[in-house]
Parts: structure tokens; C-alpha cells; sequence
């Protein structure tokens, strides 16, 4: 979970535009073919609470559930984009958490992957501050990826080896960086700078990793922003 940014473009605008028109309906929609295009782009087609790209199965969510109010209903900064896996767990149960839109929820939380082969693999959420909405939202992660029922859970731990699996391969490119030189080693940094973007899949771990790694690794702490 990671800063994305809500920015000012065509996409937006059009969304914008659909919710005004859609909300002086009876029975209007947020549900546009407008929206979910800016949703889209703007959260790099990843579901904003797991970071799992390519979905097939998506929704669109309200941060701040609507119950019924008009104006957060069609408020363009209260849609996010997420999957079917993560909308149905945090419903309007937690509706006091971060706004990843404006803050960088991975500094105020660490996301942590633990174990390798052979070893028991978990994920960790540390919460680096004691607010109530950093809390909140550490509990919806657990939640998350560890499951409630036993079809949350088998969903949820089809989630976490897709986590391991990225975070595999992404510490592959980290040693290949460490042990080349030259072009080899320039390739492997714009290899890891891409995979740092918050349009990588599960971008909040891998800059955990890195920030872990300051003492060896503190010219990649750049791109952990």
C-alpha cells in the first residue's frame, strides 16, 4: 500500500464530469465507464490495498463508505480502485484508514516479508506511528492477507505467494545489482528503480526491503520515495 496520486488528468476530468451528471439522477451511478478508466490509470490497474496488478476481478471502493450520502457517494477523491478480495473484507468495517491519495501510508507502516525456502514464510505490518487511522489500517492489512473466514483465507494465501514470488524475484535483481559492475550493474538499477515505482506490483515490500538494507544499500534509498 503506497502514495498514488490523484492528479489532474483527461481521464480525471471525464470521470469528474460522469459522477456530477450521474449524481442528479434518481438512480445514478459512480460506476461509469469514466471512472473506471481514471481509476485505472490512476492506480496503474492495482488494487490500492494488496498492490495485486492485472486484475480480473475488480471493484470500486469507497475509502470513506457512503451509507446513503450523496456527497461521498459521487466524490471523485473518495474512489478507489481494488479487488474483489480486498473490497469484500474491508466493506464498512474499516472506514477510518489512510488516505493513500495523500499520504505515503508505506512510511507510516512497514511491510515486512519474512522466511525463505525452507523456512516459514509470513508477512509483518509494523505501524510506524500510534494514530488511530495508522492502526486502523494495519488491522485491514492482517486482515487482508491472512484471511476470516476460510474463503478469505485461501484467497489470501493465494496473495501472499504471489508476494513471494515478486519478492524472489526482486531479491534476484538486488544480488545481480550487488554483484555486477559497469553496464551490468546500470541495468539492474533501472531494473530495481522501476520495480520501486508505485507502479509495481507489491512496491510497498520492496522498499521495506531496501529500507532495511540502509547500511548496505544507501544509494538505492532514493527511490524508496
Amino acid at each position: 500500500m503506497v502514495k498514488f496520486e490523484r492528479k489532474d488528468t483527461a481521464k480525471a476530468q471525464l470521470a469528474i464530469v460522469s459522477l456530477k451528471r450521474e449524481k442528479n439522477k434518481p438512480s445514478g451511478t459512480y460506476n461509469t465507464p469514466e471512472v473506471n478508466a481514471a481509476l485505472k490509470e490512476m492506480f496503474y490497474d492495482k488494487c490500492y490495498l494488496c498492490e495485486q496488478k492485472g486484475l480480473t476481478s475488480r471493484a470500486i471502493e469507497h475509502r470513506v463508505p457512503h451509507q446513503g450520502n450523496l456527497d461521498l457517494k459521487f466524490d471523485w477523491n473518495n474512489l478507489f480502485l481494488v479487488c474483489t478480495h480486498c473490497n469484500n473484507i474491508k466493506g464498512s468495517r474499516y472506514d477510518n484508514i489512510l488516505d493513500c491519495s495523500q499520504v505515503a501510508v508505506d512510511s507510516k507502516i512497514a511491510f515486512r516479508k519474512h522466511g525463505y525456502w525452507g523456512v516459514p514464510e509470513y508477512l509483518e505490518f509494523v505501524p510506524l506511528s500510534d494514530d488511530e487511522k495508522t492502526k486502523n489500517t494495519v488491522a485491514l492489512l492482517e486482515e487482508i492477507y491472512q484471511g476470516r473466514t476460510a474463503q478469505k483465507s485461501e484467497e489470501a494465501k493465494m496473495i501472499c505467494r504471489k508476494v513471494q514470488r515478486a519478492m524472489s524475484d526482486f531479491k534476484n535483481c538486488v544480488r545481480e545489482y550487488e554483484e555486477s559492475d559497469g553496464e551490468d550493474k546500470l541495468d539492474a538499477l533501472d531494473l530495481i528503480k522501476k520495480e520501486l515505482r508505485p507502479s509495481s506490483e507489491f512496491t510497498a515490500f520492496k522498499r521495506w526491503l531496501i529500507r532495511d538494507a540502509i547500511d548496505k544499500y544507501p544509494e538505492l534509498q532514493q527511490y524508496c520515495q
